[in-house]
Protein backbone atom coordinates (compact mmCIF):
# COMPACT_ATOMS: atom_id res chain seq x y z
CA UNK A 1 0.00 0.00 0.00
CA UNK A 2 1.16 3.68 -0.38
CA UNK A 3 0.36 7.16 -0.54
CA UNK A 4 0.57 9.66 -2.91
CA UNK A 5 1.66 13.72 -3.77
CA UNK A 6 1.24 15.54 -6.88
CA UNK A 7 2.72 19.04 -6.62
CA UNK A 8 0.92 20.85 -9.68
CA UNK A 9 2.61 23.94 -11.10
CA UNK A 10 2.56 26.28 -14.08
CA UNK A 11 5.42 24.44 -15.54
CA UNK A 12 5.42 20.71 -14.37
CA UNK A 13 4.07 18.26 -11.53
CA UNK A 14 6.00 16.38 -9.45
CA UNK A 15 4.68 13.31 -7.86
CA UNK A 16 5.86 11.92 -4.83
CA UNK A 17 4.58 8.14 -3.45
CA UNK A 18 5.68 6.86 -0.36
CA UNK A 19 4.75 3.80 2.03
CA UNK A 20 2.85 3.73 5.31
CA UNK A 21 6.02 3.89 7.49
CA UNK A 22 6.58 7.72 5.20
CA UNK A 23 9.43 6.56 3.38
CA UNK A 24 9.83 7.76 -0.45
CA UNK A 25 8.87 4.71 -2.85
CA UNK A 26 9.77 6.90 -6.14
CA UNK A 27 8.92 10.65 -8.01
CA UNK A 28 8.81 11.24 -11.03
CA UNK A 29 7.46 14.65 -13.21
CA UNK A 30 4.82 15.58 -15.81
CA UNK A 31 3.33 18.27 -17.40
CA UNK A 32 1.80 20.94 -15.68
CA UNK A 33 -1.61 21.23 -13.71
CA UNK A 34 -2.35 25.06 -13.45
CA UNK A 35 -5.19 25.56 -15.52
CA UNK A 36 -4.04 29.45 -15.36
CA UNK A 37 -1.78 30.01 -18.67
CA UNK A 38 -2.42 26.23 -19.74
CA UNK A 39 -4.82 24.84 -21.84
CA UNK A 40 -7.33 22.12 -20.66
CA UNK A 41 -6.09 19.58 -22.67
CA UNK A 42 -2.43 20.06 -21.27
CA UNK A 43 -4.06 19.91 -18.08
CA UNK A 44 -5.74 16.49 -18.49
CA UNK A 45 -2.35 15.21 -19.98
CA UNK A 46 -0.33 15.97 -16.88
CA UNK A 47 -3.54 14.51 -14.50
CA UNK A 48 -3.44 11.02 -16.80
CA UNK A 49 0.13 10.82 -17.24
CA UNK A 50 0.63 11.03 -13.26
CA UNK A 51 -2.60 8.55 -12.53
CA UNK A 52 -0.87 6.08 -15.42
CA UNK A 53 2.43 6.51 -13.28
CA UNK A 54 0.62 5.43 -9.98
CA UNK A 55 -0.70 2.02 -11.72
CA UNK A 56 2.94 1.54 -12.38
CA UNK A 57 3.73 1.37 -9.24
CA UNK A 58 3.43 -2.57 -6.90
CA UNK A 59 -0.37 -2.80 -6.48
CA UNK A 60 -1.41 -0.63 -9.07
CA UNK A 61 -3.89 1.97 -8.05
CA UNK A 62 -5.84 -0.36 -6.29
CA UNK A 63 -2.77 -0.33 -3.79
CA UNK A 64 -3.30 3.74 -2.69
CA UNK A 65 -4.52 4.24 -0.11
CA UNK A 66 -5.37 8.18 -0.74
CA UNK A 67 -3.93 11.17 -3.03
CA UNK A 68 -3.88 14.92 -2.35
CA UNK A 69 -3.26 17.10 -5.03
CA UNK A 70 -1.65 20.53 -4.35
CA UNK A 71 -1.79 23.59 -6.78
CA UNK A 72 -2.00 26.84 -6.71
CA UNK A 73 -5.17 29.04 -7.33
CA UNK A 74 -7.14 25.88 -5.37
CA UNK A 75 -9.04 28.72 -4.05
CA UNK A 76 -10.74 29.40 -7.64
CA UNK A 77 -14.19 27.42 -7.58
CA UNK A 78 -13.15 26.72 -11.09
CA UNK A 79 -9.67 25.40 -10.50
CA UNK A 80 -10.97 23.35 -7.92
CA UNK A 81 -14.03 22.13 -10.12
CA UNK A 82 -11.48 21.70 -13.19
CA UNK A 83 -9.34 19.66 -12.04
CA UNK A 84 -12.05 17.48 -9.90
CA UNK A 85 -14.07 17.12 -13.29
CA UNK A 86 -10.50 15.36 -15.14
CA UNK A 87 -9.89 13.42 -11.96
CA UNK A 88 -13.20 11.67 -12.22
CA UNK A 89 -13.17 11.72 -16.01
CA UNK A 90 -9.47 8.97 -16.12
CA UNK A 91 -12.20 6.83 -13.80
CA UNK A 92 -9.92 7.39 -10.48
CA UNK A 93 -11.84 5.98 -7.60
CA UNK A 94 -9.13 6.44 -5.25
CA UNK A 95 -9.75 8.90 -2.10
CA UNK A 96 -8.78 12.10 -2.82
CA UNK A 97 -8.09 15.39 -1.64
CA UNK A 98 -6.97 18.90 -3.27
CA UNK A 99 -5.47 21.53 -1.54
CA UNK A 100 -3.48 24.69 -2.07
CA UNK A 101 -0.01 24.62 -3.44
CA UNK A 102 1.27 26.73 0.13
CA UNK A 103 -0.16 23.66 2.00
CA UNK A 104 1.77 21.04 0.61
CA UNK A 105 5.10 23.13 0.43
CA UNK A 106 4.50 23.73 4.65
CA UNK A 107 4.23 20.11 5.02
CA UNK A 108 7.18 19.34 3.30
CA UNK A 109 9.03 21.95 4.72
CA UNK A 110 9.00 22.54 8.21
CA UNK A 111 8.42 19.55 11.10
CA UNK A 112 6.06 20.76 13.79
CA UNK A 113 5.09 24.53 14.61
CA UNK A 114 6.15 27.01 11.67
CA UNK A 115 5.68 28.86 8.50
CA UNK A 116 7.67 28.69 4.67
CA UNK A 117 8.43 31.64 3.15
CA UNK A 118 8.13 31.65 -0.77
CA UNK A 119 9.00 34.35 -2.77
CA UNK A 120 9.39 33.48 -6.81
CA UNK A 121 7.55 35.05 -9.22
CA UNK A 122 5.23 36.11 -6.41
CA UNK A 123 5.58 35.66 -2.70
CA UNK A 124 3.45 34.70 -0.03
CA UNK A 125 4.10 33.20 3.66
CA UNK A 126 1.97 30.41 5.39
CA UNK A 127 2.19 28.88 8.66
CA UNK A 128 0.59 26.14 11.25
CA UNK A 129 0.80 26.39 14.74
CA UNK A 130 1.11 23.45 17.41
CA UNK A 131 -2.77 23.21 17.36
CA UNK A 132 -2.89 23.25 13.95
CA UNK A 133 -4.11 26.79 13.20
CA UNK A 134 -3.01 27.81 9.42
CA UNK A 135 -2.45 31.60 8.49
CA UNK A 136 -1.23 32.98 5.15
CA UNK A 137 -0.04 36.36 4.35
CA UNK A 138 0.27 38.20 1.02
CA UNK A 139 -0.06 36.27 -1.92
CA UNK A 140 -2.71 38.34 -3.25
CA UNK A 141 -1.04 38.73 -7.20
CA UNK A 142 1.10 41.26 -9.05
CA UNK A 143 -1.09 44.27 -9.04
CA UNK A 144 -1.56 45.12 -5.58
CA UNK A 145 1.19 42.28 -3.26
CA UNK A 146 4.01 39.99 -4.32
CA UNK A 147 6.38 42.43 -2.88
CA UNK A 148 10.01 40.71 -2.76
CA UNK A 149 9.11 38.85 -5.94
CA UNK A 150 11.05 38.96 -8.67
CA UNK A 151 8.27 40.92 -10.17
CA UNK A 152 8.59 43.35 -7.71
CA UNK A 153 12.19 43.41 -7.93
CA UNK A 154 11.91 44.23 -11.80
CA UNK A 155 9.29 46.61 -11.17
CA UNK A 156 11.71 48.66 -8.32
CA UNK A 157 14.74 48.09 -11.49
CA UNK A 158 12.27 50.45 -13.56
CA UNK A 159 10.97 52.95 -10.70
CA UNK A 160 14.58 53.37 -9.86
CA UNK A 161 15.20 54.60 -13.59
CA UNK A 162 12.48 56.85 -13.74
CA UNK A 163 13.33 58.31 -10.30
CA UNK A 164 16.93 59.12 -11.13
CA UNK A 165 15.87 60.44 -14.66
CA UNK A 166 13.69 63.40 -12.94
CA UNK A 167 15.67 63.88 -9.77
CA UNK A 168 14.04 62.02 -7.14
CA UNK A 169 16.28 59.38 -6.89
CA UNK A 170 20.34 58.60 -7.24
CA UNK A 171 22.18 57.91 -10.40
CA UNK A 172 22.10 54.39 -11.08
CA UNK A 173 23.51 52.33 -13.37
CA UNK A 174 20.44 50.28 -13.67
CA UNK A 175 19.61 52.82 -16.28
CA UNK A 176 22.32 51.63 -18.62
CA UNK A 177 21.79 47.90 -17.83
CA UNK A 178 18.08 48.15 -18.82
CA UNK A 179 18.91 49.60 -21.76
CA UNK A 180 21.11 46.92 -23.07
CA UNK A 181 19.26 44.14 -21.92
CA UNK A 182 16.02 45.78 -24.39
CA UNK A 183 18.09 47.48 -26.89
CA UNK A 184 16.56 50.92 -26.13
CA UNK A 185 18.05 53.98 -26.09
CA UNK A 186 15.75 56.20 -24.28
CA UNK A 187 13.94 56.27 -21.29
CA UNK A 188 10.64 57.05 -23.12
CA UNK A 189 11.60 53.66 -25.44
CA UNK A 190 11.64 51.93 -21.78
CA UNK A 191 8.64 53.08 -20.89
CA UNK A 192 6.82 52.79 -24.10
CA UNK A 193 7.72 49.03 -23.75
CA UNK A 194 6.38 48.61 -20.31
CA UNK A 195 3.45 49.56 -21.49
CA UNK A 196 2.48 47.64 -24.75
CA UNK A 197 -0.26 45.36 -24.77
CA UNK A 198 2.64 42.62 -25.17
CA UNK A 199 4.74 43.57 -22.04
CA UNK A 200 3.82 41.22 -19.12
CA UNK A 201 4.52 40.30 -15.09
CA UNK A 202 7.17 37.84 -16.82
CA UNK A 203 8.96 40.34 -18.83
CA UNK A 204 9.43 42.44 -15.72
CA UNK A 205 10.20 39.77 -13.63
CA UNK A 206 12.94 38.84 -16.36
CA UNK A 207 14.41 42.15 -15.52
CA UNK A 208 15.75 41.33 -11.26
CA UNK A 209 18.76 39.57 -12.35
CA UNK A 210 20.22 43.06 -13.59
CA UNK A 211 19.59 43.53 -9.54
CA UNK A 212 22.89 41.39 -9.13
CA UNK A 213 25.44 43.40 -11.62
CA UNK A 214 24.18 46.69 -9.93
CA UNK A 215 24.82 44.98 -6.94
CA UNK A 216 28.67 44.31 -7.60
CA UNK A 217 28.93 47.43 -8.39
CA UNK A 218 27.76 49.00 -5.26
CA UNK A 219 24.86 50.93 -7.03
CA UNK A 220 23.04 53.00 -4.21
CA UNK A 221 19.56 52.51 -5.80
CA UNK A 222 20.45 48.80 -6.13
CA UNK A 223 20.85 48.25 -2.56
CA UNK A 224 17.67 50.55 -1.69
CA UNK A 225 15.76 47.47 -3.56
CA UNK A 226 17.31 44.78 -1.38
CA UNK A 227 16.39 46.75 1.74
CA UNK A 228 13.16 47.11 0.73
CA UNK A 229 12.29 43.28 -0.47
CA UNK A 230 13.58 42.53 2.47
CA UNK A 231 11.67 44.32 4.77
CA UNK A 232 8.81 43.13 2.92
CA UNK A 233 9.22 39.76 2.95
CA UNK A 234 9.86 40.01 6.65
CA UNK A 235 6.46 41.62 6.99
CA UNK A 236 5.24 38.88 5.90
CA UNK A 237 6.70 36.70 8.49
CA UNK A 238 6.19 38.73 11.14
CA UNK A 239 2.80 38.96 11.00
CA UNK A 240 1.69 35.29 10.33
CA UNK A 241 4.03 34.31 13.59
CA UNK A 242 2.55 37.07 15.11
CA UNK A 243 -1.19 36.13 14.43
CA UNK A 244 -0.63 32.43 15.18
CA UNK A 245 1.08 33.25 18.46
CA UNK A 246 3.99 31.24 17.58
CA UNK A 247 7.25 31.37 20.44
CA UNK A 248 9.02 29.11 18.39
CA UNK A 249 9.38 27.20 15.71
CA UNK A 250 11.12 27.06 12.29
CA UNK A 251 10.83 28.49 8.54
CA UNK A 252 12.22 27.67 5.58
CA UNK A 253 12.88 30.11 2.71
CA UNK A 254 11.48 28.53 -0.40
CA UNK A 255 11.32 29.93 -4.37
CA UNK A 256 14.20 31.30 -6.50
CA UNK A 257 14.89 34.51 -4.99
CA UNK A 258 16.25 32.79 -2.38
CA UNK A 259 18.54 30.91 -4.00
CA UNK A 260 19.42 33.58 -6.94
CA UNK A 261 20.13 36.43 -4.53
CA UNK A 262 22.00 35.90 -1.23
CA UNK A 263 21.57 39.86 -0.02
CA UNK A 264 17.87 39.53 0.36
CA UNK A 265 18.23 36.33 1.80
CA UNK A 266 20.70 37.80 4.47
CA UNK A 267 18.49 40.90 4.59
CA UNK A 268 15.59 38.87 5.38
CA UNK A 269 17.35 36.62 7.58
CA UNK A 270 19.30 39.46 10.08
CA UNK A 271 16.00 41.54 10.49
CA UNK A 272 13.71 37.81 11.19
CA UNK A 273 16.37 37.19 13.82
CA UNK A 274 15.64 41.10 15.40
CA UNK A 275 12.47 40.54 15.46
CA UNK A 276 11.85 37.09 16.35
CA UNK A 277 14.75 35.85 17.93
CA UNK A 278 13.00 32.16 18.22
CA UNK A 279 12.41 31.61 15.02
CA UNK A 280 14.97 28.66 13.59
CA UNK A 281 15.72 29.32 9.64
CA UNK A 282 16.61 25.98 8.24
CA UNK A 283 16.31 24.63 4.32
CA UNK A 284 13.19 22.87 3.55
CA UNK A 285 13.40 19.32 4.55
CA UNK A 286 11.53 17.91 1.91
CA UNK A 287 9.70 18.62 -1.03
CA UNK A 288 6.14 19.82 -1.65
CA UNK A 289 5.70 16.88 -3.65
CA UNK A 290 6.41 15.08 -0.59
CA UNK A 291 4.20 16.94 1.66
CA UNK A 292 1.68 16.27 -0.25
CA UNK A 293 1.83 12.56 -0.22
CA UNK A 294 2.60 13.01 3.82
CA UNK A 295 -0.84 14.89 3.91
CA UNK A 296 -2.13 12.09 2.16
CA UNK A 297 -0.94 10.15 4.50
CA UNK A 298 -2.02 12.03 7.44
CA UNK A 299 -6.07 12.14 5.92
CA UNK A 300 -6.08 9.15 4.38
CA UNK A 301 -5.01 6.20 7.40
CA UNK A 302 -6.71 3.11 7.90
CA UNK A 303 -8.62 4.28 10.26
CA UNK A 304 -10.27 7.57 8.48
CA UNK A 305 -13.07 7.19 6.06
CA UNK A 306 -12.62 10.04 3.02
CA UNK A 307 -13.56 10.50 -0.20
CA UNK A 308 -12.40 12.99 -2.87
CA UNK A 309 -13.14 16.47 -1.46
CA UNK A 310 -11.19 19.71 -1.84
CA UNK A 311 -9.78 22.60 0.72
CA UNK A 312 -8.66 25.81 -0.03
Amino acid sequence: MYYCGWDGGGTKTQVCAMDEQGTQLAVSSFGPLNPVGNTRETVEQAVRDSIAWMDTLPGGLEACRGLVVGAAGISSRYTALLLEEIITSTGFTRPYRLVGDQEIALAGAVRGPGAILIAGTGSVCFGRNARGNTYRTGGYGHLIDDEGSGYAIGRDILAALVRADDGRGPTTCLTALVQDTLKTGTLDEIITWLYAPGTGKKDVAALAPLLLKALEKNDVAAQAIVQHASEELSALVIAAWRRLHLEEGELAFCGSIFGHYPAIREGVTAYLKAALPDLRVIEPRNTAAYGAALLAMEAFSPAESSSGEVES
